[in-house]
């Protein structure tokens, strides 16, 4: 299995870009633009994410995998074109944490092979930022 292979099971109109880094200052490693129906994967700023959550490379593999299925996710999410226009409208975080957790759940459904500690690890990371904004709203 890979990307492509992945991609073309779900949406074979999804198209993959794969980067050396963001071009900005921020360390992204992965990135769904709508307007073009794009994922774009940075491999430096992946390498760079998974050393600070794991401490080394260790789970690098399973890491970009990890990101692309979330970005996959984004894009194959029935409800991102509401959700996006709701949050630009109300700029509320209940929007965005939602944008979030969907692209998480259609990705644990993606990546059935991903080992399971190995994904949740992640998903909890990078929803704690949003859930923390929604809780701080409430």
């Amino acid at each position: 299995m890979n990307f492509e292979t992945l991609i073309n099971q779900n949406d074979e109109t999804i198209k993959l870009v794969i980067e050396y880094e963001f071009p900005d200052k921020r360390c992204v490693g992965g990135k769904y633009v709508p307007s073009t129906n794009s994922i774009f994967l940075f491999e430096h700023d992946i390498e760079i994410q998974c050393r600070q959550m794991f401490g080394s490379l260790e789970h690098l593999d399973s890491y970009r995998w990890i990101v692309f299925g979330h970005e996959l996710g984004h894009a194959l999410d029935p409800a991102l074109s509401f959700l996006s226009k709701k949050l630009e409208e109300t700029g509320d975080a209940y929007y965005l944490y939602k944008i979030e957790e969907n692209a998480w759940n259609i990705a644990e459904d993606l990546l059935p092979f991903v080992e399971r500690g190995i994904f949740q690890r992640v998903r909890q990371e990078s929803l704690a930022v949003h859930t923390k904004k929604v809780q701080n709203i409430s």
